[in-house]
């Protein structure tokens, strides 16, 4: 039994991962699926929501025995970047899915705008409140271009507003911490949110000990779910 911890994108909350998290129990492992602070079960204001408040929320959830793997989605590889400078010994394997995967330094706002991605003129921003909100128009065409209309009908009920902070701040990351966990990384080639341009791009910046691709949309959690939780698997050694 392995212990796997997922991490949700932005505008979306534990719900999305609610076609793996089953399938990855039934093959006998132990999943935990955090709301980031925020969204669903952790409300907050989004202007007190920072990335460090982001990361100390995904540590409290690690289970207290053995190391853990996280699956970490689109823009929050930047939490499980953090989480494992914070906490290299806690940290089996981080799997980048589709995910700002950044060096130290940078911030997810230097990699904005991703010319591929189709997000590009559909998100509001409220800099007052420190929010983003990505447009509805836009949903099926960004994020969920080869999903059921069921599942968009479910987004489109429960995508919220994101906090701002996290995005705005720089990563510090160690080759003693961060630098000593193992990296996998799962590419999405019909992605048009984080476009697949964008995710070579990260993929020449931070090596990985592993890559996989994945013909889908941004959301293969909803349209490709056993082809991804197979690649799960197989880049955890299952």
């Amino acid at each position: 039994m392995k212990n796997f911890l997922l991490i949700h994108g932005s505008w979306h909350g534990a719900w999305c991962w609610h076609k793996i998290f089953p399938r990855l129990e039934a093959e006998g492992h132990n999943v935990i699926v955090p709301d980031l602070p925020g969204r669903g079960r952790a409300p907050a204001k989004t202007y007190a929501v920072s990335l460090d408040r982001m990361v100390r929320a995904v540590e409290a959830a690690l289970p207290k025995a053995g190391k853990t793997t996280i699956v970490v989605h689109s823009r929050y590889g930047i939490v499980a970047s953090m989480l494992a400078e914070r906490v290299p010994e806690k940290i089996e394997q981080t799997i980048y899915l589709a995910s700002f995967m950044l060096p130290s330094g940078k911030r997810v706002l230097d990699y904005m705008p991703d010319r591929g991605s189709k997000l590009i003129g559909h998100v509001e921003i409220n800099k007052l409140a420190l929010w983003d909100l990505l447009h509805p128009r836009i949903y099926r065409e960004a994020l969920y271009a080869d999903c059921s209309e069921e599942d968009v009908a479910m987004a489109r009920l429960l995508l919220g507003r994101e906090p701002a902070r996290p995005a705005l701040t720089r990563l510090k990351l160690t080759d003693d911490n961060f630098g000593r966990v193992p990296r996998a990384y799962i590419r999405l080639t019909e992605d048009y949110a984080v476009s697949l341009n964008l995710q070579d791009q990260l993929l020449n910046l931070t090596s990985v000990d592993r890559i996989e691709s994945i013909k889908s949309s941004h959301s293969a959690y909803f349209s490709k779910p056993d082809e991804l939780t197979r690649t799960i698997l197989k880049l955890a050694g299952d």
